[in-house]
């Protein structure tokens, strides 16, 4: 992508909003939903319980390279899950991913972002990288793997991800985003329809320097 990230992702999230509003009643990933989204309130000093340990995974990035949840300990990481060609919620979740990774420049040790596709049949490595171009992914330090249907099949299952075909090829699955700390355990998960990029910079800060004290 050689526009700059700011005005593609500003353009993309219009978008995503326009898309969502039309398609509300019969938005795909949150299934049951009703009434407009609330805007929560920012917790300034979050306490984020352990949940439980997060499911590891090895999978392969849009260049080609490996990636295992457990090499990545002592990182806060903050993992998502889309497909390229969804047309509502995916854009939306990945723009405020976006907007997580750039209020967090400067943060060290830098927090990982990861997008995990549910669609390893259309997301190819090819189509992966174009993704995260659209939005102005580091490489550094933002990863969208994919794998070949049989394995990616059993880590979806581990962390609960389900997918279910709608017509046109779109896909109906959750739209959460899981905040791992550095020690592999998960400690928010963050359904798209209340989240709210200042609030997760507060948590993964808190995160960060709960980790510099252990």
């Amino acid at each position: 992508m050689r526009a700059r990230p700011s005005i593609a992702i500003g353009a993309l999230a219009a978008l995503a909003l326009v898309v969502l509003a039309a398609a509300r009643p019969a938005l795909a990933h949150e299934p049951g939903r009703s009434g407009p989204p609330r805007t929560p309130s920012l917790t300034i000093e979050p306490h984020l319980s352990v949940i439980r340990p997060a499911p590891d995974f090895v999978l392969t990035d849009a260049h080609g390279r490996t990636v295992r949840l457990s090499e990545l300990r002592g990182r806060v990481v903050l993992v998502s899950f889309v497909f390229t060609s969804c047309a509502t919620a995916c854009p939306l979740l990945t723009h405020r991913m976006a907007l997580v990774q750039q209020r967090l420049r400067g943060v060290t040790p830098a927090p990982v972002l990861v997008s995990i596709t549910v669609d390893p049949v259309r997301d190819t490595a090819e189509s992966l990288a174009t993704y995260a171009a659209r939005f102005g992914a580091d490489r550094r330090r933002w990863h969208f793997l994919r794998d070949e249907p049989a394995r990616l099949t059993a880590v979806l299952a581990q962390w609960d991800e389900w997918t279910r075909p709608l017509p046109g090829g779109d896909l109906d699955h959750p739209a959460r985003l899981h905040l791992i700390d550095a020690r592999g355990r998960v400690r928010e998960i963050y359904s798209l329809e209340f989240f709210d990029e200042r609030q997760a910079e507060l948590d993964i800060r808190s995160l960060v320097r709960e980790a510099s004290t252990q």
